[in-house]
């Protein structure tokens, strides 16, 4: 009696067990603290310097201005007479950042992690996401301040980030340039 007792305590624990494993664990308070990390650091450069869910990011296609299929734009980034080709992506922000072309604006560091700058007149962030994961070359908005981003480095889901398109090449000279520079930004040909 005692054996099928166990047997069956086993056979139940093992159940139990596999029930466990198969469900997935409910998402990390650390997330959010990370945000709330973000964020904090965001405001306490604000004061001492002038500066949920994920986006997926189209895919960059390469080849006209526009892309009829996507509606993706190509815009020219020039720094030093060095050309980056940027593909916007077809959203609110990046129509309107289309549309003011071409700018010219002045990107200093931020953090170790992006170029910044600043626009004079606000993009349209109308039924914009309010939260963005930022990769390597991506080109971005960050909302409160009304700044522009150029990502060198990978950084994490950040409030008010939103994504604008993606820098098509390496950007290995934007992120190890170390004083600020003026940037042309004009539609493609």
């Amino acid at each position: 009696m005692k054996k099928g007792v166990l047997i069956i305590l086993g056979a139940f624990i093992c159940f139990a067990l596999s029930a466990c494993v198969s469900h997935p664990a409910a998402p990390s308070v650390s997330g959010q603290s990370s945000q709330q990390e973000q964020s904090d650091i965001q405001n306490s450069n604000e004061s001492s310097n002038t500066q949920s869910t994920q986006t997926q990011k189209p895919e960059s296609s390469l080849g006209n201005t526009e892309t009829s299929e996507t509606g993706e734009q190509k815009v020219k980034l020039t720094i030093d007479g060095q050309e980056f080709q940027v593909t916007l992506y077809d959203t609110p922000a990046a129509n309107s950042l289309y549309n003011m072309l071409p700018l010219e604006v002045t990107f200093e560091d931020f953090n170790g992690i992006e170029k910044i700058a600043y626009l004079d007149n606000e993009l349209s962030t109308e039924g914009e996401p309010n939260e963005f994961d930022p990769d390597v070359g991506d080109f971005c908005l960050y909302a409160p301040w009304g700044n522009l981003s150029i990502f060198y480095k990978d950084f994490h889901n950040s409030n008010g980030l939103i994504s604008l398109g993606h820098i098509d090449f390496s950007i290995d000279v934007i992120g190890s340039m170390s004083e600020d520079f003026s940037a042309l930004l004009e539609k493609a040909e």
